[in-house]
């Protein structure tokens, strides 16, 4: 029973440290269309001292998708938007960087360098986080 009891009270004192510790905030960028056109979007991403492109989350009319996963309020991310005629959807007022992409499906390491050989250039939207935990860009 001795066993017991300082297992119990061991555990007891810890808990309060268990709880106490919060999970890190983190801030993930979701894309909605209300537009009438399915939107394919592709992302950019700064990480382990590289621009990362992939690309494309299908976003049907009136529905959301979560592009990127993570604390996007340490490091901007950015988005291309288009409909499935390749034209972009522009959201002004946003600064804007040239990434690499590709018509199928991609993951493009080092996206920002020289596009090489079946890539595309294309001018994506920075995308910043408030100090909120998700940021919602709505596609119209």
């Amino acid at each position: 029973m001795k066993v017991v009891n300082s297992l119990l009270i061991s555990g007891l004192l810890s808990l309060p440290m268990v709880i106490s510790v919060a999970p890190e905030a983190k801030a993930d960028l979701i894309v909605c269309s209300r537009s009438t056109d399915k939107a394919f979007v592709a992302k950019a991403w700064y990480s382990g001292g590289d621009w990362i492109t992939s690309g494309w989350t299908h976003i049907n009319p009136g529905q959301c998708e979560t592009i990127l996963i993570g604390d996007m309020r340490k490091v901007p991310a950015y988005i291309y938007a288009s409909d499935q005629d390749w034209q972009p959807w522009e959201l002004e007022g946003r600064k804007t960087s040239i990434f690499c992409v590709q018509q199928k499906p991609f993951r493009i390491e080092n996206a920002d360098g020289e596009c090489g050989t079946n890539m595309i250039p294309k001018s994506f939207y920075q995308v910043v986080s408030p100090d909120n935990y998700d940021y919602t860009l709505r596609l119209r």
